[in-house]
């Protein structure tokens, strides 16, 4: 049995959200503030048994709470009205136990099946932050707030404090096990039953790592020294074979050291005593110490790195962060699997890590992802499902797309997307876009906007483009900016950037495709733009054959002078607009290097006369091309088809 979906409702920006959940690793992605962490704090709440707080109930839904709360206090609804109309927070888990035959035993999710149908293998458990049903706490709590002296006098300030402080009084966590076929079918469960199906463990985004000489419960010297306090059975059988020996010489050395330590002292401490004490009638005083070797173990263990070659040793302080916060959480890991083992197969572990790219190099990024589901089968029995919030390229370009969830943030609401569902429907691009993000570690995931352009000289020119567009004056439509946007340039090329485009849309980010005409006049021959029939761009391709509604391998040839007259309109797909090289100066470029040499010919040493065949780009090395108008020319000015480009994308809504 598996943990497969959870719904969200009405907490913080989840309004009503669905996250489907991989059997294995679950891996949450997004912009910031698109309720990553959101989802999981929602789940540990729950599971830990904690109330909500006032803070965690949407800003949307809460001039409505407001409103609902004032007509039941001024006697215009009834109190069965305020509980059916209220928006409340709510978190369902539906499980998966079809893969369970009949005979087997389901444990601690059999409280949850109240279906008797053999042909159900669906458990939904829901809970719900339900206003408390005794009508007279709920009065009570806001009586003062809404009367004076009897008479009906809301004073709204007060109203707000009163709710925000007695929130929790007002709400209360209820259990249900849901009837998957009659949503009306519910029971009553305990949050005990609860725990005992869904035992987690949850490591945050900020993790004490601790070893300045300080110890905590978080420290990696703590967990090591944690050892000596577990069964040997509860062990590893390798590190047993090792504690045990471990604890026999603790018990001699400490046997050993306590009979030494107690007569000496004894014999100290009466050599001290005078006034007569003691006397042979009396008791003998003496000393018995408590000195444990292994509580001074337990308490100044500390990690340590040892040279190879040279046998020195250096404090854990001396070591970098990243192998730090790696060990810790292979501890972490192994003491969750440990305790779970006690609670046996029937159960679903929960395993929460936020941001494990803490510290790590992309390299370790990558191996940490690639080896974890390894890991946890290795040191456990018990199958766990783990959830992952990152901001890290490398990580969700190493995880498979079927694991990964998409946070996409709107006006109604956070939605996951699950990227499987994509590449299900997408599966001519996949191959591609899986190999392309792999290779170039870009953060597609993680961005407000994206730009794909053609190669080398656009991606360096457009970062100094996008800033001589703000200082000009161009962004100025927008309070907020496309520079004080988080924008992704990723190079891609003419050839290949439509294959991205299906991809942008799903996700819901803007997307501006920066790409070149490169006119033909068949298929094999290049050609000036004025003397062009087609164009060899397969993106341009791909766009006009949306347009004119063909297969998408339909092999016609598609006519250059449709292209040139597209309208800004048509070039607009979705969330994606593509602009390529338009006439200016009476002449147009086939390319970017020859439309900045059409509108800034001085530099170039274009007098007189210029013609199309003088705007070809004939240098070896686009790279100094770029670097060069760039360095030797820095007002030059930009190709129109670039600027309505950006121009575009700055007016574009992030937030839709």
């Amino acid at each position: 049995m598996q943990l497969s979906k959870i719904r969200i409702k009405n907490y913080r920006l989840l309004i009503d959200a669905e996250l489907d959940v991989d059997k294995k690793t679950t891996l949450i992605v997004g912009r910031n503030n698109t309720a990553k962490t959101s989802c999981i704090d929602c789940i540990n709440t729950v599971l830990s048994g904690k109330n909500f707080s006032y803070d965690d109930y949407p800003l949307e839904k809460r001039k409505e709470f407001f409103e609902l709360i004032t007509k039941f206090m001024s006697k215009k609804i009834s109190f069965t009205e305020l509980c059916d109309n209220l928006s409340i927070i709510s978190i369902e888990f539906l499980v998966d136990y079809s893969s369970d035959g009949i005979e087997d035993n389901l444990g601690a999710l059999s409280p949850f099946i109240i279906d008797v149908d053999l042909d159900t293998t669906e458990a939904i458990i829901r809970v719900e932050y339900k206003i408390k049903t005794d009508e007279k706490i709920l009065w009570t709590l806001l009586e003062n707030s809404f009367y004076t002296d009897g008479v009906y006098s809301a004073n709204i300030e007060e109203v707000h404090d009163e709710i925000v402080s007695s929130f929790t009084k007002i709400f209360e966590l209820k259990i249900y096990a849901i009837n998957p076929k009659n949503d009306e079918d519910k029971q009553l469960k305990t949050y005990n039953e609860l725990a005992e199906l869904f035992p987690f463990y949850s490591i945050p985004a900020e993790r004490t790592l601790g070893e300045d000489g300080g110890q905590n419960n978080n420290t990696l010297s703590s967990l090591i020294s944690s050892f000596f306090d577990v069964n040997e059975e509860d062990l590893d059988s390798n590190v047993a074979t090792e504690v045990i020996k471990l604890r026999q010489i603790i018990g001699d050395a400490n046997k050993g050291l306590q009979k030494q330590s107690n007569e000496i002292l004894s014999s100290i401490v009466n050599s001290a005593i005078g006034f007569g004490y003691p006397n042979g009638e009396e008791l003998q005083l003496g000393v018995t110490t408590q000195l444990k070797i292994d509580d001074e173990i337990k308490n100044k263990t500390m990690l340590s790195y040892t040279s190879g070659t040279l046998g020195e040793s250096l404090p854990s302080t001396h070591n970098g962060l990243g192998y730090k916060n790696l060990i810790k959480m292979e501890f972490l890991l192994v003491a969750f699997s440990k305790d779970i083992e006690k609670h046996g197969e029937a159960c679903i572990p929960l395993l929460f890590i936020e941001e494990p790219e803490s510290h790590m190099h992309p390299q370790m990024q990558h191996s940490f992802a690639s080896y974890l589901e390894t890991f946890l089968e290795r040191i456990s029995n018990i199958h766990i499902q783990t959830f992952l919030t990152s901001h890290s390229a490398h990580i969700a370009n190493t995880m498979d797309f079927s694991k990964i969830r998409y946070a996409q943030k709107t006006i109604s609401g956070v939605i996951y997307k699950n990227l499987h569902s994509f590449a299900k429907s997408n599966a001519d691009n996949m191959d591609f876009i899986k190999k392309y993000l792999t290779l170039s570690r870009c953060d597609l995931f993680f961005a407000d906007k994206i730009i794909f352009v053609e190669g080398a000289s656009e991606r360096l020119l457009l970062p100094d483009v996008i800033s001589k567009c703000e200082k000009a004056g161009l962004f100025d439509t927008q309070t907020y900016k496309l520079t004080a946007q988080y924008y992704a340039l990723i190079e891609i090329g003419g050839a290949y950037a439509y294959k991205f485009i299906p991809f942008v849309n799903f996700l819901g980010v803007p997307c501006l495709i920066l790409t070149d005409i490169d006119s033909m006049i068949d298929g094999r021959t290049k050609a000036v733009v004025s003397e062009g029939k087609t164009t060899s761009n397969s993106t341009l391709k791909w766009l006009m054959r949306k347009i004119k509604s063909l297969p998408e391998k339909d092999k016609s040839k598609i006519d250059l002078a449709d292209i040139i007259a597209l309208t800004a309109e048509q070039k607009t797909y979705g969330k994606c607009h593509i602009e390529f090289q338009t006439k200016e100066n009476e002449l147009c470029g086939r390319s970017l290097e020859e439309a900045i040499k059409n509108v800034n010919r001085n530099h170039y040493g274009l007098t007189g006369k210029v013609t199309e065949d003088l705007l070809k780009f004939e240098e070896k090395s686009k790279t100094d091309f770029a670097l060069n108008l760039i360095c030797n020319y820095p007002d030059y000015e930009i190709p129109q088809y670039i600027k309505d480009g950006l121009i575009w994308l700055n007016e574009q809504k992030v937030l839709e």
